[in-house]
């Protein structure tokens, strides 16, 4: 009975545990992404599961360790008659750390709740697959990635418990808040540097050549619209054959109304001087091209 007793407890716990996965997964949409919303919401999502293995795997060792230790019970029926004996409390703490790290190993596999898959984290080798048992879980596209994050999130909560995981977990958010933020300044400060180098050189150097960014971009927006590629024309004016693209274009309704604005942009500009919007096109990335041109 007592065996029978000890048993269904430890199926309840991985069901409990099961189910707390799969609960704070689903709330979470993806699980993968822990970057949107409050930085709160984050660490709470990526804990609730592996502290849920943590705080269960500590009781089932406490649960193990009163029955060792109590005389005429399974599975240790001597018992152990001093258990504040300093090599005894040695010994206890080792076997502790590696039975909590089978436990959180059997756990982890059945919830498939790794640290860096909760945090959306690559781990090395993530591409190179073992095996695809395609059965669900952690068994699905089965890397050695995969391998490294379960090995890795066993032994921190076989090790350090649930407050060594709440601690580790807190760090990766952070670092992880950090890196976004980080990168946000970056694409922030790149962001005013381009827009400094279009409207300080860029477009001067434009309107030298009589052309105006304003009717740059509505010509070029017109080309679109009118299903011709902007590059094709800048190639045109490039081999000095602007004038027949724009003839061609002409000749045909539906692209003749973006022939005129083209006619309109170019109108009173010398051709040497055309000839050179092409080399000042070429010095803006594709990136601010799409920015400030709309092209």
């Amino acid at each position: 009975m007592k065996t029978r007793r000890i048993v269904c407890i430890v199926v309840g716990v991985l069901v409990l545990l099961a189910l707390t996965t799969t609960v704070v997964l689903a709330g979470n949409g993806d699980p993968q992404d822990v970057t949107t919303g409050s930085a709160t919401d984050a660490l709470l999502t990526a804990l609730a599961p592996i502290i849920a293995i943590a705080t269960a795997v500590e009781r089932m060792l406490e649960m193990f360790w009163d029955r060792w230790e109590k005389s005429g019970t399974w599975p240790h029926k001597a018992g152990v008659p001093d258990t504040k004996s300093p090599q005894y409390i040695s010994s206890k703490q080792v076997a502790s750390q590696v039975l909590g790290t089978v436990f959180a190993f059997v756990a982890v596999g059945l919830t498939n709740a790794r640290f860096f898959r909760l945090l959306g984290l690559d781990v090395l080798f993530s591409n190179w697959v073992l095996f695809d048992v395609d059965i669900g879980g952690i068994v699905d596209n089965f890397t050695v990635g995969t391998l490294v994050d379960w090995v890795m999130t066993s032994v921190v909560i076989g090790f350090g418990g649930t407050e060594l995981t709440h601690s580790i977990i807190e760090g990766l958010v952070k670092g992880r808040n950090l890196w976004k933020e980080m990168r946000e300044v970056e694409a922030g400060r790149k962001s005013i540097l381009d827009a400094k180098f279009f409207n300080d050189y860029v477009a001067p150097e434009l309107e030298k050549r009589g052309v105006s960014v304003a009717m740059l971009r509505e010509a070029f927006q017109a080309l679109s619209s009118a299903g011709v590629s902007p590059d094709k024309f800048i190639s045109s004016m490039t081999l000095g054959k602007a004038d027949a693209f724009m003839s061609q274009m002409e000749a045909k309704p539906e692209t003749a109304g973006a022939a005129k604005a083209v006619r309109a942009l170019f109108e009173g500009v010398p051709a040497a001087k055309a000839m050179e919007v092409p080399d000042v096109l070429a010095l803006l990335t594709p990136e601010q091209r799409e920015r400030f041109l709309g092209i």
